[in-house]
C-alpha cells in the first residue's frame, strides 16, 4: 500500500470510536455548502441516520432537510471513486467513454506532480483549475483548492457553474456594503420583506436550515413576506402574496421605488446616508469626487459652512442637496446627483417593462417606507441600535442577468435608504462578519474596515475584495479577471470568443493542465459544447473527486478518490464566518467536520492529497503559509499582499502561543494542522479529541457583532465613483481585444439597462415570446444530488423537480397540455426536449426548468433526469455584465410540440436515453 496512505489510515483509525457496534458521531452536513451541525448515528460502521445537533444555532436544532438526511445514501453509492483510476481511452470529448483503469497511488501522484513541476517552472499560469462548494464539501473546496493552487502560482481560478451562475454581482456589492458573502433578513426582528428572486429561508442557499428555521419563527409571529419573482412556487409558497415579474426587469421597478421614496414620499434615513455612506461625498462636473490635496474627498458642512475631507473630525453636518463651489469648480453632494437622477423613473414604464401594476409598485414604496419605522431604536442586550424592520432581499435568480450589477444596487440602494443594513430588523451580511473574541480565549477577532476613500472592506473572505479597486491589466489571465478587475468570477474560458480573445492577446501562454475538485463544468455552465472547445485544448486534466460526472468522463486523465463529507477532517468549513454563520442574535456555533467512520477503499482526503502534491512538487513552504495565515485569521483571504503588516497573532495563555500554526519548513500531517489550530484559537485542551467528544463550542453573539454599522468607522456606496475612473481604462484594454461593451453601463449612477434577452431580439415577440429560466429546486444541490435515491424519489413526487413549467394559459393559447413532450428552442437553434407542467404560479412569459439531466455512467440514478437547461445558454462578452462579469443565465426561447419522431431524432442528437 502507498506508505501516506498507510500513515493518514492510522491517524484516522481513531474515529471508528474503539471498534463500537453503535454509537453517534459529530460532524458537519454536507448535503450542501449550509453547513448545518450534523450528528450521525452509526451501526456496524455505517452510518444510518443523521440529524443536527439540538444545542446549536447551525442548522435545525435537530431538524434536518431531506437531502442532509439523504447523504447517508450517497456514503453507500456503489459507483463511489474508490482507487486512482487513468483514463485509456485517447479521445476526449462530450460522451467519451474513458475505459477507467485502475492504478496505484504511486503511479497516479508521480505523473500528476511531475507534470504540475515542469509547467510550474515554465509558468504556473499554465495550470487552470475549478472547484465546487459541492458535492458534500462544503467551503473545503473552495478554501483548501482556492489555497493549493494561489500558492502554486495560477490564478486562473475557472470555477464553471458554482462561480459563474453563482454570485458575481451578489458577492460583489456584498463585500462592498455589508462585508459578507450576500445577505438576509434579520429574521429575529424583521416584519416586513420584499423578496426578489432567491429561495433562503425555504430550504436552499447559504445557511439553509438555519435561514429556514429562523424564518418559520419569524412567520410565526407574524412576520410578512413578499416575493416578486418570475416563479411563485418557490419561495412564493411561504409569502403573504406573490407579484409576477418579467426577469431581469426588476431593475426598474426598484429604481421607481427609490425615486418615490426620495421625491415623493420624501421620507428616508438621512442620517444614516450622511454618516454611513458616500451620499455627501461632493463631485464635479467629471462626475468624479471632489478631493484635496491629499486626495481625499470632500464633503461641505452645514454647520459651519465649510469643505472638509470626509475624515474631519469636526464635521457635525455633511450636506446631502445643494450645489456649492471648491476653488472654483462646481459641485453637488452625489445624494444630490441621485435625487434627480431618480425623477425620470415613472411607475408608468416599469410597469409596462416588468408587467407589474402601478398601484402595486407605489403601495411597495409606500409600505416599506411605513415598515422601516426611521429614526427608531431598539435596546437589545442593554445595548441601543437602530430597528429598521423592513427591506429587500434577493439572490441567485436576481443577479444572474447581464444588467445584474445595477439591479442588484439599485436593490441595496433602497435598503440604504431605508438605514436598514445590518442593523436590527434590516438587512445583514450573510453570517457574522464582526467578532470581538470567543469568550473563552479571544482569538478569532476580526471585524470589517474602511479603506480607499472611507469605504468597507471585509475582514474575512474568500477570494479578492473589491475594495481597493484595482486597475484593469492584460489579459494574461485565461479567466480574464486581470482585465475584469471588478469581478471575482466570470465565465472565461468557457465562452464562444475566448480563443478569438486570447489570440489577440497575443496568447501570453497555453493552458496545459486542467485540475478541479468535485466540479462538472460540462454540465453546469453553459452550452456543453462551448466548453468542450476549451477542455479539448488541454493536454492535460486531472480531478479529485467522490464520484464520477461528465467531466470526469469526457476529459479527465486520471481521477483521485476523494472521501465522502461522513469520512472527512475537515477544518476549512468551521471558518465560514461571513459565509454560513447564523445571522442576528443567534450565537457563534463553531464546529468541526469529523469522520464519523473511517475512510474506506483507497480513498483519501483531499487535503491529504494537496499537502502531499505539494510537498512533491516543490511548495509546500508556500503552501504552509498560507494556511497558517489564513487559518489563524490573520488575512483569511486568498490575496494577501502585504501580509508581513496584517497585525499581531493571538496571544493569550489559554492557546498553544503566539507561534505558528505550522511553520513554512513543517512537513506535519493535515490532521496536526487541524488540530494545532483548534488549541491556538480554543485552548490546549480543546483540539481533535475533544470536539470528538463535545462536537462544538457555543458562546453569546453581542449586538455590537451582529448590529455592527454604527461601531465600525466604515462608508458604503450609493455612488460607484470608482467606476468613472475605471470605464476609460477597461475601455481601451477590452477594445484591443475585440471586447466591445455599452461603456455607459459604467458609471457611477445606479441606472437602467436593459438584458441582453430583451435587446437582441425586439420585445415582445410572437414566436419567442418566453424568457427561460432555471431555478433552484429545494430538493437539489448543484446536480449532484440527483444522484441520490432518496432524492430522486422525491423529486418523482416533485411536479416541478424533472419537468419544464410553463403558465397553463400560455399553453393552452400553443396547444400544450400538462405532461406533453415539447422542445424548447433558443435563437440559435439549441434544442432541450422534455415534459412539461402547468400552473398559475409562473409568469405568462417564462419557462422554468431546474438544470439536471446528465449522461455520465458513473452516475446511473441521475442519468438522464431533468431538463438539460445548460444547452441553452450561450457565453461570451456580449452575455456578460461588464463590471461583474455576471453571465446572462437567461435565454430567450420558443416551446413547442413536435411529432414523436422529430422528438427521437433531437433526443439522439443530444445523446437522451429516456423512455418516451
Amino acid at each position: 500500500m502507498y506508505k501516506k496512505l498507510e500513515e493518514e489510515r492510522e491517524r484516522y483509525r481513531k474515529f471508528a470510536r474503539g471498534g463500537k457496534k453503535d454509537y453517534w458521531a459529530y460532524t458537519i452536513c454536507g448535503g450542501c455548502y449550509g453547513l448545518c451541525s450534523g450528528h450521525v448515528h452509526v451501526v456496524d460502521g455505517v452510518p444510518v441516520a443523521m440529524e443536527s445537533v439540538v444545542d446549536s444555532d447551525m442548522g435545525g436544532q435537530g431538524g434536518i432537510c431531506g437531502k442532509g438526511a439523504a447523504t447517508i445514501l450517497d456514503y453507500c453509492d456503489p459507483n463511489r471513486v474508490n482507487y486512482p483510476v487513468k483514463r485509456t481511452n485517447p479521445n476526449k470529448g462530450l460522451y467519451e467513454d474513458p475505459k477507467w483503469e485502475r492504478i496505484s497511488w504511486d503511479e497516479a501522484m508521480d505523473t500528476i506532480a511531475d507534470k504540475m513541476r515542469k509547467v510550474r517552472k515554465k509558468n504556473p499560469k499554465g495550470v487552470v483549475w475549478a472547484f465546487t462548494p459541492g458535492p458534500g464539501t462544503g467551503l473545503k473546496g473552495t478554501q483548501s483548492t482556492g489555497g493549493f493552487f494561489s500558492a502554486y502560482g495560477s490564478p486562473n481560478m475557472a470555477l464553471g457553474g458554482a462561480g459563474t451562475h453563482c454570485g458575481a454581482v451578489a458577492h460583489h456589492l456584498g463585500a462592498m456594503v455589508h462585508a459578507g458573502w450576500d445577505i438576509l433578513p434579520d429574521y429575529r426582528y424583521n416584519n416586513f420583506l420584499i423578496r426578489c428572486g432567491g429561495n433562503e429561508g425555504v430550504g436552499g442557499g447559504r445557511m439553509a436550515m438555519t435561514s429556514t428555521r429562523q424564518f418559520a419563527q419569524a412567520r410565526d409571529r407574524g412576520q410578512q413576506t413578499i416575493v416578486m419573482d418570475p416563479i411563485g412556487y418557490q419561495s412564493g409558497g411561504k409569502a403573504v402574496e406573490y407579484i409576477p415579474i418579467l426577469p431581469c426587469t426588476d431593475i426598474a421597478v426598484l429604481l421607481v421605488i427609490a425615486n418615490i421614496i426620495v421625491n415623493e414620499i420624501k421620507v428616508f434615513d438621512r442620517i444614516y446616508i450622511m454618516k454611513k455612506t458616500n451620499g455627501p461625498y461632493l463631485v464635479g462636473p467629471d462626475m468624479k469626487f471632489v478631493r484635496d490635496k491629499e486626495n481625499r474627498p470632500l464633503v461641505f458642512d452645514e454647520s459651519d459652512r465649510q469643505f472638509k475631507p470626509y475624515t474631519d473630525k469636526t464635521i457635525s453636518k455633511e450636506a446631502l442637496e445643494g450645489e456649492y463651489s471648491y476653488d472654483g469648480l462646481k459641485c453637488q453632494p452625489a445624494f444630490q446627483l441621485i435625487k434627480e437622477h431618480l425623477k425620470q423613473y415613472k411607475a408608468s414604464w416599469a410597469s409596462e417593462l416588468s408587467t407589474v401594476p402601478e398601484s402595486t409598485i407605489h403601495r411597495l414604496a409606500k409600505r416599506l417606507v411605513d415598515e422601516a419605522k426611521i429614526g427608531s431604536v431598539i435596546e437589545i442586550d442593554g445595548v441601543k441600535v437602530p430597528f429598521r424592520p423592513a427591506g429587500l432581499c434577493a439572490y441567485k435568480g436576481f443577479q444572474g442577468h447581464q444588467n445584474s450589477f445595477h439591479q442588484y444596487a439599485a436593490m441595496y440602494l433602497i435598503n440604504s435608504l431605508l438605514g436598514n443594513q445590518d442593523v436590527a430588523g434590516g438587512i445583514v451580511g450573510s453570517g457574522t462578519v464582526r467578532s470581538l473574541g470567543n469568550v473563552g480565549t479571544g482569538t478569532l477577532r476580526f471585524e470589517p474596515y474602511g479603506t480607499h476613500d472611507g469605504m468597507l472592506t471585509p475582514a474575512v473572505w474568500h477570494t479578492r475584495t473589491p475594495y481597493p479597486p484595482r486597475d484593469p491589466k492584460g489579459p494574461e489571465f485565461i479567466n480574464l479577471l486581470d482585465l475584469f478587475s471588478d469581478s471575482s468570477f466570470s465565465p472565461y474560458p468557457y465562452a464562444e470568443d475566448w480563443d478569438e480573445i486570447w489570440t489577440k492577446a497575443g496568447r501570453p501562454y497555453e493552458p496545459e493542465i486542467f485540475a478541479f475538485y468535485g466540479s462538472n463544468v460540462v454540465t453546469n455552465t453553459c452550452n456543453p459544447k462551448i466548453v468542450e472547445n476549451f477542455l479539448k485544448k488541454v493536454p492535460f486534466t486531472w480531478a479529485i473527486t467522490t464520484i464520477h460526472n461528465e467531466t470526469t468522463e469526457g476529459f479527465a486523465d486520471i481521477v483521485l478518490p476523494e472521501c465522502h463529507h461522513l469520512e472527512s477532517l475537515e477544518i476549512w468549513s468551521s471558518f465560514g464566518f461571513f459565509f454560513n454563520y447564523p445571522i442576528g442574535m443567534d450565537r457563534w456555533c463553531f464546529h468541526l467536520k469529523m469522520p464519523v467512520v473511517p475512510p474506506k477503499y483507497e480513498r483519501r482526503d483531499g487535503m491529504d492529497i494537496y499537502l502531499d502534491l505539494a510537498e512533491r512538487i516543490g511548495f509546500r513552504d508556500v503552501f504552509n503559509e498560507w494556511m497558517d495565515t489564513y487559518l489563524s485569521v490573520r488575512t483569511p483571504k486568498w490575496e494577501q499582499e502585504g501580509a508581513s503588516d496584517i497585525g499581531q497573532r493571538a496571544d493569550t495563555t489559554k492557546t498553544v502561543s503566539a507561534r505558528p500554526i505550522v511553520r513554512p519548513e513543517e512537513r506535519i500531517s493535515y490532521a496536526e494542522i487541524v488540530d494545532r489550530t483548534l488549541k491556538y484559537h480554543f485552548g490546549v485542551d480543546r483540539g481533535v479529541d475533544w470536539f470528538m467528544e463535545h462536537g462544538h463550542i457555543n458562546w453569546d453573539k453581542r449586538p455590537e457583532e451582529c448590529y455592527w454599522r454604527y461601531f465600525i468607522d466604515a462608508r458604503i456606496p450609493i455612488y460607484y465613483e470608482h467606476h468613472e475612473h475605471l470605464r476609460p481604462k477597461l475601455k481601451e484594454r477590452c477594445e484591443k481585444v475585440g471586447i466591445e461593451f455599452d461603456w455607459n453601463y459604467v458609471q457611477a449612477l445606479i441606472s437602467y439597462f436593459p438584458s441582453v434577452l430583451y435587446t437582441e431580439r425586439p420585445w415582445p415577440d410572437s414566436e419567442y415570446n418566453l424568457i427561460a429560466i432555471s431555478h433552484r429546486d429545494v430538493l437539489h444541490t448543484h446536480r449532484t444530488s440527483a444522484e441520490n435515491p432518496w432524492v430522486d424519489a422525491m423529486s418523482k413526487l416533485n411536479p416541478y423537480t424533472y419537468y419544464w413549467v410553463m403558465h397553463e394559459e400560455t399553453a393552452k393559447n400553443q396547444g400544450i397540455a400538462d405532461a406533453d413532450w415539447i422542445v424548447v428552442e433558443n435563437l440559435v437553434g439549441d434544442k432541450v426536449p422534455g415534459r412539461v407542467r402547468l400552473t398559475k404560479l409562473i409568469h405568462p412569459n417564462v419557462i422554468g426548468g431546474v438544470g439536471l439531466g446528465g449522461w455520465a455512467k458513473g452516475r446511473p440514478t441521475a442519468r438522464g433526469k431533468g431538463v438539460r437547461f445548460n444547452t441553452l445558454l450561450r457565453s461570451s462578452h456580449k452575455r456578460i455584465c461588464p463590471v461583474t462579469s455576471s453571465f446572462e443565465s437567461g435565454a430567450r426561447v420558443k416551446a413547442y410540440k413536435v411529432p414523436e419522431e422529430t422528438l427521437k431524432r433531437i433526443m439522439a442528437e443530444e445523446h437522451m436515453e429516456v423512455e418516451l
